[in-house]
């Protein structure tokens, strides 16, 4: 895909970002690849763009559960695109703390909580609001479960893994009598 060139003006205001700071704007649209904002002092429109991912720490199926077309945000700078886009690439998880590396110390323990979802390889259990940890299938057809689970069930969990760089928890089901 071929780009319009990017006038001075922008790659002038672009060259002025610098990861990590902090940049304010209204969202202009949202998109299911991302968001669009309108950066404060920006020369032109939308130059300011969140990737879902860098949205909500929370999975999320659409930027529009977190954010709303005229909403002010204040967001980190990741990058800047100086060559094609003209854009600077914003995060507004980089802002919050990341919920994820409180669950490394809960390793091992058991809690209760709904299945919010069923996948080919496994369950989906919420273990907070809108943090989910899976069951993969090899745990539930060692006990013969599988097909017993629905949507909606309540089970007893235990947090065996944390992965806070890529947003996930391993559960399994607790041994007998642990629960």
């Amino acid at each position: 895909m071929t780009y319009p060139p990017l006038s001075q003006t922008l790659k002038d205001f672009l060259a002025t970002l610098r990861r990590g700071e902090e940049r304010s704007g209204v969202v202009t649209s949202i998109e299911r690849f991302g968001v669009f904002v309108d950066l404060d002092g920006a020369p032109e429109p939308s130059v300011g763009f969140i990737p879902p991912p860098e949205v909500s720490w929370k999975w999320i199926s659409s930027c529009d559960e977190v954010v709303t077309a005229g909403q002010r945000v204040t967001a980190a700078v990741l990058g800047v695109d100086t060559q094609m886009r003209g854009q600077a690439v914003l995060s507004l998880i980089a802002l919050q703390p990341n919920p994820w590396l409180a669950w490394v110390d809960r390793i091992g323990s058991v809690l209760r909580g709904p299945v919010t979802k069923q996948v080919p390889f496994g369950i989906f259990v919420s273990v907070d609001d809108g943090m989910d940890g899976l069951i993969h299938n090899s745990e539930l057809a060692q006990l013969g479960i599988e097909h017993n689970i629905q949507v909606g069930d309540e089970l007893t969990v235990q947090i065996a893994e944390v992965e806070p760089a890529m947003r996930r928890i391993r559960l399994s089901l607790p041994a007998r009598g642990t629960a």
